[in-house]
């Protein structure tokens, strides 16, 4: 009785971490903007080809940090 209510609490626990997990997956990379203002808007404004609305996806933002700017020695 012991061992299978140890269980239970084992998937119990594995299902919560794993949850948030599995749903990020099937959530789009992509939300619609308006470009003036770069203003987040409901993505039918991009589904009709609205003019003045583009998708925006996650992975435009820049991949390298900038460098330090490194002091001279005196």
């Amino acid at each position: 009785m012991r061992r299978s209510r140890v269980r239970v609490v084992a998937l119990v626990v594995g299902a919560v971490l794993l949850a948030p997990g599995v749903a990020a997956c099937g959530k789009s990379q992509r939300w619609c903007e308006l470009d003036r203002g770069d203003v987040l808007v409901e993505n039918w404004h991009c589904e009709q080809n609205q003019p003045g609305y583009e998708w925006e996806p996650d992975h435009d933002k820049p991949k390298s940090k900038k460098k330090p700017i490194k002091t001279k020695k005196h």
